[in-house]
């Protein structure tokens, strides 16, 4: 009868001594995304708690990395491109210029992001 009682004291023990799960922080878009760009394009986007990021359209397909520029998300893909992504109405806006030096200079191409 005492060795049930000392393997639930254990086990309950190690429960409460492991870490927690970190929940990703709302004002961050972690997760999977599909864009719809004004342009016709639709893109998908991997976005991890650690700071990287993949993005897939039918012709392109490259890895990035984010970082939170005031109250926006900036994301640098490494085939020289970026995005800014703002929240918006349930989902976000996202910005994108191509190549990376038209950022913030020329007009971007906009489009909405969803949830997939």
């Amino acid at each position: 009868m005492i060795r049930p009682f000392i393997i639930l004291t254990v086990l309950v023990g190690v429960a409460a001594g492991a870490p927690r799960l970190r929940t990703p922080d709302p004002d961050h878009p972690v997760g999977n995304w599909r864009i719809r760009f004004a342009n016709g394009v639709i893109q998908t986007c991997q976005i991890a708690n650690d700071g990287s990021a993949a993005a897939a359209e039918p012709l392109r397909q490259s890895p990035g990395k984010w970082k939170v520029v005031g109250r926006t998300v900036v994301i640098t893909f490494d085939d020289d491109r970026i995005e800014r992504w703002t929240k918006a109405d349930g989902g976000w806006t996202v910005e994108h210029w191509c190549p990376t030096s038209a950022f913030g200079r020329d007009r971007p191409v906009v489009g909405t992001a969803r949830r997939e």
